[in-house]
C-alpha cells in the first residue's frame, strides 16, 4: 500500500521538483511570524540549531516547524515573496497518516497524497507571486505531528524582512533590562557575602579540592565580583598564595588570572602593567608563566614535541588542563610577559584533537551593528572536542578546545607561519566547534556528560561567548537563560553548592572572561 502511495506521490510531484536556483532573498520559513496558529499557538514548535529534541522524521533530526497533524497556521506575505520550497514529513512518533497543503489566498497550490511517519521528509514547491495570505494546512488527527522541514521563502528585491521575521525582538541588540541587571546584581553580592564568610583565618579557602588552586578561584571570582585588592580577605588570601611553590597546572593557571584581576578585573595590556602592577607582583608573575611553559608537554622533550600541550603535569595530556594553562599564559601575557614560542605547537596539537568529521549544519553568528543584529550563516561541520583524543566529545571539552584555539588567534595575530598554514584551519575549526555547541545547547547538563562538572561547562560557555562576543549561541541568549537559572537554583546562604561551583557561576554572571580584543580596544 504504501509503495503504491509513493509511487503516486511521485506522479504527482515530479513537475514541481526544481530544475534550477530559485531566484530571491531566501527567508528560513521557522523565522516566519504566524498570524494565525490553530488550533493554539502553543501547539507550533520552532526547531532551530538550539532546539531539543528537535524535528525527528526518517529517524533524522531535523529543523523546522512541528504542528499537529490536523492544524493550520497562516502567513502574511503581502505579495513580497515569489516561491515556498520545503520538505514535508510525519514525525516518526505519528499514529497516524497526514497530507500536507500549501494554501494561497485560499486557493491550494499545491498537496501531498498521505504521508506515515518512519518515511524521510519528501520536498514540495509553491509558486507565492502575488499571494497575500500563506496557509500550511495538515489533515488528519490529533494522534501525529507534522514537520515543515528546512523551508524556504524567497523574498523580491527592497522587501523589507524585518517585518516578516518573528525573531526580530528575540534578537534585539538593546541591554538587559535594568529589572534583570538589578537582581543579577544582587544575586552576585550575596554570593560574595556567602564566599567571604567562608574564608580561614589563614586565608585560605578549603574544600576536598587543591587548597592553593580553591583559594586561587575563589580569589578570581572575588576580584572579578568587585572586591577590591586592599579588601583584608585579599590581602590574607594573596599572602598565602604566594607562600605557595608552583605544583598542579589548575593552580597556577587560575594563580595567574587571580593576580592579572587583582590589578584588573576587566584585564590589562602590556603598557598598561608596566606601570601599575608592583614589581614584587611583576617578578612573581614572570616565575608563575616560566614555570608553566617549561611544563608544556609534561616537561619532557620528547613529550614537548609528540604532545606540545599540558597535564596535571604528570605524563600524558588533556584537554582541561591545557586550556587553563593557555588562560593562565594568556593573562601573563596581558600583563607584560611574553610566550610566543608556546602557542604555535600547541594549536598544531589541539587542532589534531578535534573530530575529523561531523554532521552537515549551517551555523549562525549574530554581531552588532548600530541598532540592528546582522545575522551571518556559514554551512559547517559540527565537529567537538573530547578530553583527549581518543574519547568523544563533550560540552565542557568542546567549549575548552574552541577556546584554546581562539587564544591561539591572539597570541599568533602578528606570526607569520600561523598566517600562512593554520589561520583558515584555525577559523574553521572555531565555526565548526561553535556548531556542535548550537546543535547540543542545553543549560541543563554538560553534554554527553550528564550533569558531571555542570558548572564548569557553563563557566566554559560565558568564555566562548565572550572571547567570540556572541550574545547568542545559535537562536539562544546563553547569558540571561543561565543567569535566569542560576538565580532560580541559589541557596539561601548565597552559595550553588561548593567553592568550587559557586565561584564557576560568580565567573559566570560576572561575565568575567577577559575580551580577546582588550589590547586593542584601550
Amino acid at each position: 500500500m504504501r509503495f503504491l502511495v509513493g509511487l503516486c506521490l511521485l506522479a504527482t510531484l515530479a513537475s514541481g521538483k526544481p530544475k534550477s536556483k530559485i531566484k530571491g532573498v531566501p527567508i528560513p520559513l521557522r523565522d516566519l511570524k504566524p498570524r494565525l496558529v490553530k488550533p493554539t499557538a502553543k501547539s507550533l514548535q520552532r526547531s532551530r540549531s538550539g532546539n531539543k529534541p528537535g524535528l525527528w522524521v526518517g529517524g533524522v533530526r531535523h529543523r523546522g516547524l512541528g504542528m499537529p497533524g490536523s492544524g493550520r497556521i497562516a502567513f502574511d506575505v503581502d505579495g513580497n515573496f515569489t516561491r515556498l520550497r520545503v520538505r514535508v514529513g510525519v514525525l516518526d512518533s505519528g499514529k497516524e497518516p497526514v497530507q500536507f497543503a500549501i494554501m494561497g489566498d485560499g486557493k491550494k497550490l499545491v498537496a501531498t497524497p498521505p504521508l506515515f511517519a518512519g518515511a524521510p521528509p519528501i520536498q514540495i514547491e509553491a509558486d507565492l507571486t502575488n499571494v497575500v495570505l500563506l496557509e500550511l494546512v495538515t489533515s488528519g488527527t490529533l494522534r501525529s505531528r507534522a514537520a515543515w522541514v528546512g523551508g524556504t521563502l524567497y523574498a523580491l528585491p527592497g522587501a523589507k524582512l524585518s517585518k516578516y521575521r518573528a525573531t526580530v525582538k528575540e534578537f534585539s541588540p538593546q541591554a538587559y533590562p535594568a529589572s534583570f541587571k538589578r537582581k543579577v546584581n544582587k544575586s552576585i553580592d550575596r554570593a560574595a557575602a556567602h564566599l567571604k564568610s567562608l574564608q580561614r583565618p589563614d586565608g585560605t579557602w578549603r574544600d576536598r579540592n587543591s587548597v592553593p588552586g580553591t583559594t586561587a578561584l575563589t580569589a578570581l571570582a572575588l576580584l572579578k565580583s568587585g572586591v577590591p585588592r586592599t579588601d583584608p580577605s585579599m590581602v590574607k588570601a594573596f599572602q598565602y598564595l604566594r607562600a605557595q611553590r608552583p605544583r598542579l597546572t589548575y593552580d597556577v593557571a587560575v594563580l595567574m588570572m587571580a593576580l592579572e584581576a587583582r590589578y584588573f578585573p576587566q584585564g590589562a595590556t602590556p603598557k598598561q602593567a608596566v606601570k601599575l602592577i608592583a614589581e614584587a607582583d611583576q617578578e612573581w608573575m614572570q616565575q608563575l608563566a616560566d614555570w608553566m611553559v617549561s611544563k608544556q608537554g609534561a616537561g619532557s622533550p620528547q613529550a614537548r614535541k609528540d604532545r606540545p600541550v599540558w597535564r596535571y603535569p604528570h605524563a600524558g595530556y588533556d584537554l582541561s588542563c591545557t586550556q587553563y594553562a593557555m588562560f593562565g599564559l594568556a593573562a601573563a601575557n596581558r600583563c607584560g610577559y611574553a610566550t610566543s614560542k608556546v602557542w604555535l605547537p600547541a594549536l598544531r596539537f589541539i587542532l589534531g584533537m578535534q573530530q575529523a568529521d561531523g554532521p552537515d549544519v549551517k551555523v549562525a553568528r549574530y554581531y552588532r551593528s548600530g541598532r540592528y543584529v546582522r545575522r551571518q550563516t556559514e554551512r559547517a561541520k559540527a565537529r567537538g572536542f573530547g578530553y583527549t583524543s581518543a574519547q568523544g566529545p563533550t560540552g565542557s571539552m568542546t567549549t575548552a578546545g574552541l577556546c584554546s584555539i581562539v587564544l591561539c588567534q591572539v597570541a599568533l595575530s602578528r606570526n607569520s607561519a600561523y598566517h600562512k598554514g593554520y589561520k583558515e584551519r584555525s577559523r574553521k575549526a572555531v565555526r565548526d566547534a561553535l556548531a556542535w555547541l548550537e546543535e547540543h545547547y542545553t543549560l541543563d547538563e554538560n553534554p554527553y556528560y550528564g550533569t558531571a562538572w555542570l558548572n564548569y561547562y557553563l563557566f566554559n560557555l560565558e568564555r566562548v561567548g565572550v572571547l567570540l562576543d556572541q550574545r547568542y549561541l545559535g537562536t539562544r541568549d546563553w547569558y540571561r537563560e543561565g543567569c535566569e537559572r542560576y538565580m532560580k537554583l541559589q541557596w539561601d546562604s548565597g552559595s550553588w553548592g561548593g567553592l568550587v561551583d559557586t565561584s564557576f557561576a560568580l565567573l559566570f554572571m560576572k561575565k568575567a572572561t577577559v575580551p580577546p580584543l582588550t589590547q586593542n580596544r584601550r
